[in-house]
């Protein structure tokens, strides 16, 4: 019996291509992007799964004022000696219900890689004096060497597979093993290759080294609790022991703890500073399986007009079998039977679309999805079920509503000839796909908006033809005097970086005041870098022309100048000369309290940080005697840019450096503080078109069963003397109450996700009701577009041939 099934199923599939090809595209477009959102959903809730021991792992946190960091700072900070940072990782180590403990230090700056006549600029290099607890915390993949070398020997690295066939040209890791390689001034032994960390690590590296004392202020710490322990328990005696380790916490009033973050929760539940990546958005995620979902449901809606449209052909069909004693459970699973064997059909076409299509999603959203769904022996059997599922969620529909019908009614009329425009069926499925199109369209399009107002978006300083060079600091001065004699170089200047991630925030009050204030970042800039810069300020002009009259001043925002002068009551204009003291709980070396600043200057607020971030008082002090270690603030002509480039490197590589040169762009900094809105908003504007393009195919098939039971009826109002004209307003004109119940219902919900979406932004577009109505007016017009053309060649057919339908 069920072969009879099978066959009748493909029969009907093969007898009927048009509307099996057209099934089969909508099903296979459902699936892929089902798959993709739901493997996207997974690998973002995988994140450093897998360790081993996973579920043990916890990051220390340490609280300062009100921030969290993700970095826990030394006792005595850069001037922290090797036995200091060992005493303090060894005394959390010994805390109870901690089984082993790490910290490693990841650092930014590239350093050149050498071995033998191979020289590489490496980036994202780990330093560690734990390396015992990091490699047994950590599952690396060993692919040549061994661990214990690592541990037990300073001065020897962990190289990963890609940097280690950089260096070989082969993959012979075996060959590099206890080989010297030098990295920057200083040579190392390689102990061990291990596999490239995985794209779901919150953290990252190239380079792992073995050293005796981390070279920086503090380090990445964390730590495996004992199976039994509690997590709340191990961190109220972990701050015990910290008070311990460092007594000078206890008086220190910006400390206020130490927090554990699990490891697996910190992509999706973290973002505190000096993360190691940019977390992940929780809500970005489920925007994207909604959207995966809601292109779904219009695939199943294709699926149950499609065949709906079908069977109004095959209603004395089916009339007959129920004659010949088939029941309506028969009748109903013929079409079940049917459904599956389309899916099924579908799959071979589905997975050659996920093999083509998910390494440009992966690229895209810097994933790391599965491009071949039968190697991964988890998703195969999720996958099959989520298949069969739509499978048989496609049937439903017209399985019902078919099945039920009369064995008279079929043969007397063709299904729908009397209720084709009235059955609450069609009704429900057509509004709803207008409900999602509205939905999905207008979400997309205030993403849209938000996009181009970021990018829009006046900052208050020069974004364009800025650029930051990162070069030996020993060399400054040097390289910046050939820079200056670049033609294409404006303005070279010394400073603070902008378009960058927060950073701690400072302590400060008015003198005479009481009330302290932590929210302030401060920065650092020569009178060049204002000017580079193009910062607003009350200076005068000359002052940036006279060498004499730059001396070292302080500036404050006007979003400071404005929370100042309304606590001293007094004009923003008399601020100038008001003394500000930073960090007031700090004592200087002769007994007094905090750093006084003088207002020197005000300037108009600018946006340092990403969007997300609302602008906060800002200080910054100026100074010909600023350096930030390598970094140089380059302005130059945006329209020679190539040249500029070529010159830059050109003069570096004829200086003797013992570091790469690294050049960034302060628009392409600014950018990529917004690459995962961005990202975000693209693949959202893709599904839309995705949705779009099936909910046309789902109104073509609407369409079609109208005319099926609406032939008659087309063919005596023609008789009847009615135009062409007058037939398509007739098929088009239900279609404004469609889209005005559709409009109804999916506005407020839409309206709730657009909120969400834009709540990311403390600077974002306005979210204009208006929106929602247009919207619908175009897909109104695009339906009308579509049922009008289908409608069209039925308007056109000689009355006598609709007439004979029967």
């Amino acid at each position: 019996m069920l072969k009879n099934a099978l066959n009748i199923a493909i029969r009907n599939l093969k007898a009927n291509p048009l509307f099996t090809f057209l099934n089969m595209a909508s099903m296979v477009i459902g699936l892929l992007v089902i798959y993709i959102a739901f493997s996207y959903l997974r690998f973002e809730k995988s994140y450093d799964t897998f360790h081993e021991d996973s579920e043990l792992l916890y990051r220390v946190g340490r609280t300062l004022r009100q921030q969290d960091y993700a970095v826990v700072g030394f006792s005595n900070w850069n001037n922290s000696n090797a036995l200091e940072q060992k005493a303090q990782i060894n005394g959390i180590k010994a805390v109870a219900g901690i089984d082993n403990a790490a910290q490693f230090y990841i650092a930014n700056e590239p350093e050149y890689l050498t071995y033998g006549e191979v020289r590489l600029t490496q980036e994202k290099i780990l330093s560690t004096n734990t390396p015992a607890g990091f490699t047994e915390l950590f599952s690396w993949k060993l692919l040549a060497g061994n661990f214990n070398t690592f541990k037990d020997v300073q001065n020897t690295m962990l190289i990963n597979a890609s940097t280690a066939y950089k260096l070989l040209g082969n993959t012979n890791y075996d060959a590099l093993i206890d080989k010297p390689v030098t990295l920057g001034e200083e040579t190392f032994s390689v102990a061990a290759v291990i596999e490239d960390v995985p794209a779901n690590s919150h953290f990252d590296f190239k380079v792992a080294t073995h050293v005796p004392r981390i070279d920086y202020w503090g380090s990445h710490m964390y730590v495996k609790l004992l199976t039994q322990a509690q997590p709340d328990a191990v961190e109220n005696r972990l701050n015990e022991a910290v008070l311990k380790i460092d007594p000078s916490l206890a008086t220190n009033e910006t400390y206020k703890r130490h927090f554990l973050q699990k490891v697996t929760d910190i992509h999706l539940k973290s973002n505190i500073l000096y993360e190691l990546k940019p977390p992940g958005n929780a809500n970005y995620m489920y925007l994207i399986g909604v959207f995966g979902l809601l292109i779904i449901l219009i695939a199943l809606f294709n699926y149950a007009n499609f065949t709906l449209a079908l069977k109004t052909r095959q209603s004395r069909v089916i009339g007959v079998r129920k004659v010949l004693g088939a029941s309506r459970v028969q009748i109903a699973s013929q079409f079940l039977i049917e459904a599956l064997v389309l899916v099924l059909l579908s799959l071979p076409i589905l997975f050659v679309a996920i093999y083509i299509t998910v390494p440009f999603f992966n690229e895209f959203m810097d994933v790391s999805l599965a491009r071949n769904p039968l190697r991964d022996v988890q998703m195969i059997p999720v996958f099959l079920l989520i298949t069969l599922t739509i499978g048989i969620l496609a049937s439903i529909a017209p399985a019902l509503l078919i099945s039920s019908k009369k064995t008279l009614t079929l043969f007397k009329e063709k299904l729908g000839a009397k209720s084709a425009g009235r059955f609450s069926m069609r009704r429900y499925l057509i509004i709803s796909q207008f409900s999602i199109l509205i939905g999905v369209s207008s979400v997309s399009y205030f993403m849209y908006r938000q996009i181009q107002f970021i990018e829009q978006k006046d900052l208050g300083f020069k974004k364009d033809g800025i650029l930051f060079t990162y070069s030996n600091p020993d060399d400054l001065e040097a390289f910046q005097a050939q820079l200056k004699s670049i033609p294409e170089v404006e303005t070279v200047g010394n400073g603070s970086a902008f378009g960058i991630e927060t950073f701690n925030n400072v302590r400060y009050r008015l003198e005479g005041s009481t009330t302290i204030f932590e929210d302030a970042n401060q920065f650092y800039l020569d009178y060049d870098a204002v000017k580079a810069y193009d910062l607003k300020t009350t200076l005068s002009p000359d002052i940036f022309q006279n060498s004499s009259n730059r001396i070292r001043r302080d500036l404050i925002n006007k979003s400071a100048a404005e929370r100042f002068a309304k606590l001293k009551g007094v004009a923003v204009n008399e601020l100038i000369g008001t003394r500000v003291i930073m960090e007031p709980e700090y004592q200087n070396e002769d007994g007094n309290y905090g750093i006084p600043i003088t207002i020197a200057g005000i300037y108009e607020d600018i946006h340092v940080f990403s969007l997300r971030e609302r602008v906060a008082p800002y200080f910054i002090t100026v100074s010909d005697n600023v350096r930030m270690g390598g970094l140089s603030i380059v302005a130059f002509n945006e329209e020679a840019t190539e040249a500029t480039l070529s010159k830059i490197k050109a003069v570096y590589d004829g200086m003797s450096n013992l570091y790469p040169l690294e050049i960034e762009f302060l628009d392409a900094n600014f950018q990529e503080l917004h690459a995962r809105d961005k990202r975000t908003a693209k693949l959202v504007f893709i599904l839309n078109g995705i949705a779009i393009l099936l909910a046309g195919m789902g109104i073509v098939s609407i369409t079609l069963l109208l005319i099926v039971g609406k032939t008659k009826e087309i063919g005596i109002r023609k008789v009847l003397g009615a135009s062409e004209l007058q037939i398509l307003k007739l098929s088009v004109r239900e279609y404004v109450g469609f889209v005005f119940l559709g409009l109804i219902l999916s506005a407020p919900l839409s309206w709730l996700v657009a909120q969400n979406w834009l709540d990311n932004f403390a600077y974002r577009v306005a979210l204009d009701i208006w929106v929602f109505p247009l919207v619908a007016i175009l897909v109104f017009v695009l339906a009308a577009l579509i049922v009008g053309t289908v409608s069209l060649k039925s308007a056109m057919t000689n009355p006598i041939k609709s007439l004979r339908t029967e």
